[in-house]
């Protein structure tokens, strides 16, 4: 039987060796053929290695996974992505799936949870949680009314989320590769749609929404 042929992206190396033991151990028909820790890295071993499926975690050094997303979506279009992170579903998977994602696996999950994804994502379905399918079904039948936050651009929930986490505007500039000066200006544009008056304004409400936290890298580690 053909194996399902996987690169994973996580800058933490306990996740790729207990997932390449547990998949030699089980004999799942699973096989990791690349294992990078950016989203650049990433790129370049997509473009010379045949997989099936890429594993992509939201958090790495470099550029933004949600920017490297988009990036292999359209180099890649027949590669499917699932995402695995820390990071709370719901206030990340509608926006990754939206994105291109084929499905969101939380890091609180186990192992054979995520097999069984991988798996779902290889036979064409979506792998998302039930409460992530009955969020999306309330969006499309428009039963709910959009967290406010969802109505802003990729790139200004992505400079909200990262100066949140208590990153400097140039850290984010870098981060994005963008100017500080071109960071100020999403910033004051994310204040003025969102009714806010300061920075301390916004990593509040992003705390207390599960959009991110100060200490979010380390959780994602203990979280698996």
């Amino acid at each position: 039987m053909k194996k399902i042929r996987i690169i994973l992206a996580d800058d933490h190396d306990l996740l790729h060796e207990c997932l390449a033991t547990l998949a030699i151990r089980d004999d799942c028909g699973i096989q990791f053929v690349g294992n990078v820790k950016n989203g650049y890295d990433l790129l370049k071993v997509v473009r010379n290695v045949k997989c099936d499926i890429i594993l992509l975690d939201i958090i790495m050094p470099g550029p933004d996974s949600l920017d490297i997303l988009k990036t292999l979506k359209i180099e890649f279009p027949h590669i499917p992505v699932l995402i695995v992170s820390g990071l709370p579903e719901d206030g990340f998977a509608v926006r990754y799936l939206k994105a291109g994602a084929s499905g969101y696996f939380s890091k609180e999950r186990s192992f054979d949870e995520l097999f069984q994804s991988i798996r779902k994502v290889f036979n064409g379905q979506t792998a998302i949680s039930s409460s992530i399918s009955k969020k999306m079904v309330l969006k499309a039948l428009q039963k709910e009314t959009p967290v406010t936050h969802e109505l802003l651009s990729d790139r200004e929930y992505q400079v909200m989320c990262l100066m949140s986490s208590g990153k400097t505007l140039s850290e984010v500039a870098k981060e994005l590769c963008l100017s500080p000066k071109t960071i100020s200006t999403y910033r004051n544009i994310i204040l003025e749609k969102m009714g806010w008056k300061n920075n301390a304004q916004m990593m509040f409400y992003c705390i207390s929404h599960g959009l991110c936290d100060p200490h979010f890298q380390v959780k994602e580690l203990i979280h698996f």
